[in-house]
């Protein structure tokens, strides 16, 4: 089935198209799931966005890839759902004067970090922390979007951003530095 079969099926309420849409889009909303919430919550939450999926899929209209509405919903379901279960939010003001954000240069570290290791430096990052960068550096968010969508400041989603980048970089400093100490010893023996 093409993708124009599948959504006339998903909107019939097909049993089979929505199970082809399901197979065609679970790796991306599997990706999305390992950047927005807990392992033991993702299946949980794929499924809830996908349900929301097909409850609206009438309203989708090809302006935008199929992928890419997928996506939104996805992100706002696990947001939806951050808020729900936070009952404490973070709250913190970024103050442009405290620090000063500036780029890192491309190291060796970074070139030969793997998805994975990414993963895991990103799943070290508070909660709040690693929802902004998400948002803002992943999914193309703004800050006020950002805020709108987790209840905070503007502000506050600059301090978490900012927070997420010092994080990264000194994490990033510190897999060089490991990873110039394991070529040292590699050398001497």
């Amino acid at each position: 089935m093409n993708e124009k079969e599948i959504l006339k099926g998903c909107i019939n309420n097909d049993r089979r198209s929505q199970n082809a849409l399901y197979k065609k889009y679970f790796p991306l909303m599997s990706s999305i799931a390992r950047r927005y919430c807990k392992e033991h919550e993702q299946v949980e939450l794929i499924n809830e966005g996908f349900l929301k999926v097909l409850q609206s899929i009438r309203k989708y209209k090809s302006d935008y890839s199929l992928a890419t509405w997928i996506r939104t919903i996805l992100v706002r379901t696990m947001i939806d759902h951050y808020r729900s279960s936070n009952s404490d939010p973070e709250h913190v003001e970024y103050n442009p004067n405290s620090e000063t954000l500036r780029e890192s240069s491309v190291n060796r570290a970074e070139a030969k970090l793997q998805s994975e290791d990414l993963r895991q430096l990103l799943n070290q990052l508070p909660n709040m922390t690693g929802k902004v960068f998400n948002l803002f550096a992943i999914d193309g968010f703004k800050h006020k979007e950002i805020a709108d969508l987790l209840g905070i400041t503007e502000g506050t989603s600059k301090w978490h951003l900012a927070e997420a980048r010092k994080r990264l970089k000194a994490a990033l400093e510190k897999l060089e530095e490991n990873e110039k100490k394991m070529e040292v010893l590699r050398n001497e023996a």
